[in-house]
Parts: C-alpha cells; sequence; structure tokens
C-alpha cells in the first residue's frame, strides 16, 4: 500500500478509450489499498476542443488584446474541464471523486504569468477531502496569486502541480501516465528502437528536459530532487513499471550519452541536442560538432551553456533523418 499521486497527460484524457483505461488504473489502485490523488492536464492537443493550444488561439486570434493574465486564465480553462470530466467518470463507475481547482485546493504560485511556480499549498484541503473517502482531482499546470489570478505553470506544468502536491502531502510517489512506457534514450517518433530506461537519476533527467525531452516537465524534476519525491514515468496503455527518476543509488552509473532530446527550434527547424554525462562529455560534444560540420545536412550548430551537449538546429523536413545519424554516431 502506498501514497500515491497519479498524473494523468492530454493524450490519456483524449478519449473515452483513453478515460477508461485511467479509471481502471485508479479503482486496481484504490482495491490493493492505495491512497490516490489525481493531477490532470488538459484533453488532448492543438486541435481538439479543449487543448490548452486550441483554448489559447481562441483569445490571441485578437492581436495585442490578450496579455498574460488573459493568456492564462484562458489557458486554465483546459484543466477545470479535464478534472470535472473526469471526476464525473468516476463518480459514474462508482468512485467517489470530486474535481479541484488551483483555488480550492490551495495551490499558491508566484513568478511571471505563463512561468509561474508553485510557492505554497494548503496541504489541508486536500487531506480533507481524502478523509471522507473521496478521491481528489486537481487541475494541474495552474496556481493562484494573492489577487486571486491563475498563473499558469509553463508548459507541461502539470507535472510540476504533481510533484509540488506530493511534497506537501507526503507522498510515496508520483506516477506520471503518458502515451509512452517510460523515458526513453531519444524520442521514439524520431528513433523508433531507442530504448526505454529502467532508471535515471533527477540532474540526468532535468538536462533531457531542459534540452527538450518533453517526457517530463523541467521544474518537476528540480522540484522532486529538492524534495526526495520519487517519480514513475508509465504509460496509461500498459501495465509496465516505467522509468523510476530518482538519488542516484548504489551501482548505478550516470550513463555516457544520457540521450537525444529533440524541440521545435528557431523557424522552421527542430533541436537537437546530443546530452552526455556531466563532466564526462566536453570532447564527445566536440566530436559530434564536427561530425554535424561535415555531414551532408542542413545544420546549424547552436551556442549552449551546457560544455557536456551538443545543440543542432536543423531543417525539419530532414529532422529525422539527421536525428537517426546522429543516434547512430552518438548514442
Amino acid at each position: 500500500m502506498a501514497f500515491i499521486i497519479q498524473k494523468y497527460g492530454g493524450t490519456s484524457l483524449a478519449d473515452d478509450q483513453s478515460r477508461d483505461l485511467l479509471a481502471a488504473k485508479v479503482a486496481k489502485a484504490l482495491a490493493q489499498g492505495d491512497r490516490i490523488v489525481l493531477v490532470v492536464s488538459a484533453m488532448g492537443r492543438r486541435g481538439d476542443p479543449y487543448a490548452t493550444d486550441t483554448l489559447l488561439d481562441l483569445v490571441k486570434r485578437y492581436e495585442h488584446g490578450a496579455d498574460g493574465l488573459i493568456r492564462d486564465l484562458a489557458a486554465a480553462c483546459g484543466e477545470l474541464i479535464s478534472c470535472s470530466v473526469i471526476a464525473a467518470l468516476l463518480n459514474a463507475r462508482g468512485i467517489r471523486a470530486q474535481p479541484l481547482s488551483a483555488c480550492s485546493a490551495g495551490i499558491q504560485a508566484e513568478g511571471p504569468f505563463e512561468d509561474a511556480d508553485p510557492c505554497c499549498i494548503d496541504a489541508q484541503r486536500i487531506q480533507n477531502v481524502m478523509a471522507q473517502g473521496i478521491v481528489p482531482v486537481v487541475a494541474g499546470f495552474q496556481g493562484i496569486d494573492t489577487h486571486g489570478h491563475f498563473h499558469t505553470l509553463g508548459r507541461g506544468g502539470s507535472d510540476t502541480t504533481a510533484v509540488a502536491l506530493a511534497a506537501a502531502l507526503g507522498a510515496d510517489f508520483v506516477d506520471i501516465y503518458k502515451d509512452v512506457p517510460g523515458v526513453a534514450k531519444a524520442d521514439p517518433r524520431l528513433i523508433p528502437q531507442a530504448p526505454f530506461m529502467e532508471f535515471l537519476d533527477y540532474e540526468s533527467m532535468f538536462r533531457l528536459a531542459n534540452h527538450g525531452a518533453r517526457v517530463l516537465h523541467d521544474k518537476s524534476a528540480l522540484l522532486a530532487r529538492k524534495n526526495g519525491i520519487r517519480i514513475r514515468v508509465r504509460s496509461t496503455f500498459d501495465d509496465g513499471q516505467g522509468t523510476l527518476i530518482a538519488g542516484p543509488q548504489e551501482g548505478y552509473a550516470v550513463p555516457h550519452c544520457i540521450g537525444l532530446a529533440n524541440t521545435a527550434g528557431p523557424g522552421t527547424t527542430t533541436k537537437l541536442t546530443l546530452v552526455f554525462a556531466r563532466g564526462e562529455g566536453k570532447d564527445d560534444a566536440a566530436k559530434a560538432r564536427e561530425w554535424a560540420r561535415t555531414a551532408s545536412f542542413p545544420v546549424t550548430l547552436l551556442e549552449i551553456d551546457d560544455p557536456d551537449a551538443a545543440s543542432f538546429a536543423c531543417d525539419t523536413a530532414h529532422a529525422v533523418a539527421f536525428a537517426r545519424a546522429l543516434y547512430e554516431q552518438f548514442v
């Protein structure tokens, strides 16, 4: 029996089939005696009716009319819809559940709009819900400032909500449910054969995420390290154990090449970054840059503040081929 914060990402909420799998995981956890709190993202991706980008597009169409306050209020609506839908689903399945916004969950935030940090959580509010035998379903990605305004926590910020709640409530694990079975050495959409790792230390996870790997919010890795929160990155669509993210364990050595991260780059490019172990990768990063200079790809070398990594901007039309060549050479 454990106390677990279960966080579900947008693809885990996008349709009836995915939401049914979520409900089954909640039921299974409760049946084996676990105490759980759910954190949910907005449903789906851009183009889906209630996805964050879809909601933001509604206000951004009015040029210069939507400031940070307006954008954050619009963006926060996606998670409010999700927690209401999931609470309704669980109640219909005989599992008592209650949706909670950042306001009703007591999650305060500070910092700029669109990139704030959770700063204080009134744990008693969620504990009171749990004491009644009710599963709290908390809207991720958001906090409330001292004026009552919604602030979002940066893209992917529901992961940070989950870790902050785990620290405030004393949870044993944060389980991050996604559409992949853990943290891979590279994005499986680019490198299908990239293996998934059983374990990764906080620092390595932060560096991958900070360089663009979207499997976990970079802030959440730092917050987990600060509070000693163990994270398991798992799939909604299978029962695997996923990737455990924690402090270094006995016998563990940081992989020499931690992985290949990717994200959108400037203009019509994709940014790809080879991330090597801290203090070990300077020479290999230099070799990767030299290899890229002579490779037959439209690539620009990017300056980054990480001597143990090498970063490139590649025309998106050639990004898959370049990523596979880079992976084969160095990962």
